[in-house]
């Protein structure tokens, strides 16, 4: 017998029992609590639902693949002696009630309280529905441009340039504010110093000499192959360290050859959030799996992207797929991750 690295018996070496797997799934790690389970599945049935990928039946499915080894993770989770006594030791006492015997006023009063709660209850849960369904169409149809590749590249652009035009609007109105709270002048920002008053004697050199206003930089909404560590930088953050080749972050590590990105081994949850890569081409719209000789840009089409991305390898999760000379010559489908979508023997 073997153990796995949270000290559990396995049957094979380097391999992982089934409640490290199902924490895998779900992206936490052998010491995730029960606050932090329970959080983390919440959020991953919202971003997985096959409801929010109505318009395209092929991401609909996966979605409603990827839903079923999400639940399946949780219900074994849930399901451990451990996990039951930290939900156990989770739970607060309720604070007793001291019962007053209310007069008629303060019944009237209640009543009336309890009818305007009520109304802006009311009014509260029909907003928000509104914005759930204007928010899910709007996921949805980034979803669908993004991943389809005779779109993502413009939209990619199309994105970035939205996104930058936002942010230059609400700096331009935050600047435009005259005054703060106390009434006094607001002051400009250190960044920003206030244009020195322009000298008469020079109004016509500056006539004659516009000044040179920068182009802006446009930031990038994902990390995929072929960006610089600056725009990695720009989407992940501060890197916890970096070399010549390599950028590492508390859970992604990305891979440079000549100052761009060429691979990475990247946590679950960042895609698709943060972390995107499409096919190159015009892979076939109709395939739904792939086998032995299939391309490497079949696979991305029909997978999506992978946690990790190498010349010879491409894994989800902890199904992996061996590639020689940009062909599959094999793979390695674990059934308590994601599953690989392979063409039937």
């Amino acid at each position: 017998m073997f153990t796995c690295l949270c000290g559990n018996s396995v049957d094979r070496e380097g391999a992982t029992c089934e409640r490290c797997g199902a924490l895998h799934i779900l992206g936490l790690d052998a010491n995730a609590s029960y606050k932090e389970i329970e959080s983390t599945y919440r959020v991953l049935v919202k971003v997985w639902h096959p409801d929010r990928f109505q318009t395209d039946p092929k991401l609909r499915e996966a979605a409603d693949e990827k839903l079923k080894s999400i639940n399946s993770a949780h219900a074994y989770l849930a399901s451990l002696p451990q996990t039951k006594a930290r939900k156990r030791a989770t739970r607060k006492p309720a604070p007793q009630e001291v019962g007053l015997q209310p007069t008629g006023n303060t019944q009237r009063r209640t009543l009336f309280d309890s009818a305007l709660a009520i109304g802006i209850l009311v009014r509260c849960v029909v907003l928000l529905i509104i914005l759930g369904v204007s928010a899910a169409l709007l996921i949805a149809m980034d979803r669908t441009l993004s991943s389809n590749p005779a779109t993502a590249s413009f939209y990619a652009q199309y994105r970035s340039q939205l996104l930058f035009t936002l942010q230059t609007d609400l700096t331009a109105f935050k600047q435009r504010l005259p005054r703060s709270r106390s009434g006094t002048v607001a002051s400009a920002p250190a960044s920003s110093p206030l244009p020195a008053q322009p000298d008469p004697s020079s109004a016509v050199s500056a006539t004659a000499q516009p000044a040179i206003v920068p182009s802006p930089h446009v930031p990038m909404p994902y990390v995929t192959v072929g960006l610089t560590k600056d725009e990695v930088i720009s989407v992940m953050g501060s890197p916890v360290s970096s070399s010549a080749n390599a950028l590492l972050f508390r859970n992604a590590a990305f891979y440079f050859h000549n100052g761009a990105v060429v691979g990475w081994k990247v946590n679950p949850a960042l895609i698709p959030l943060h972390v995107k890569l499409w096919p190159t081409g015009h892979p076939d719209p109709r395939a739904s799996n792939f086998s032995i000789g299939s391309s490497k840009n079949d696979v991305i089409a029909v997978q999506g992207t992978p946690t990790l991305l190498s010349e010879n390898k491409l894994a989800y999760g902890a199904s992996e797929v061996f590639l020689e000379g940009g062909r599959v010559i094999g793979w390695n489908d674990n059934h308590a991750s994601e599953r690989l979508r392979v063409a039937a023997h």
